[in-house]
């Protein structure tokens, strides 16, 4: 296997240990949403390098990671969604604390 191919998994690996970390420690359910969407794009993307690279011989479950790569990009995005909602409201009660102050 090339080095390049042993480097970029490395890189995912770590990535995906730091995103697990996150999840454990993150307070807020909406960023472990987003983190644990981003952790799938990481597995997904891995398994698609590997594929395209005939490393591990998953013709099968192609379709399957196209798919799931779908569903990750509508989890991530529903995440953001949610913390956008979240600053917009928590700013509003900023607000709304200024005035009665």
């Amino acid at each position: 296997m090339p080095v390049k191919i042993w480097i970029v998994l490395c890189a995912y690996t770590i990535t995906l240990f730091v995103v697990l970390l996150l999840i454990k420690r993150s307070a807020n359910w909406r960023i472990r949403l987003l983190c644990a969407a981003l952790g799938l794009m990481l597995i997904s993307q891995s398994v698609t390098l590997m594929n395209l690279r005939d490393l591990w011989k998953l013709l099968p479950a192609a379709d399957a990671v196209i798919s799931m790569q779908l569903l990750i990009a509508v989890l991530a995005l529903t995440a953001v969604h949610l913390l956008n909602r979240e600053n917009r409201d928590r700013r509003a009660t900023d607000n709304r604390l200024r005035i009665i102050e």
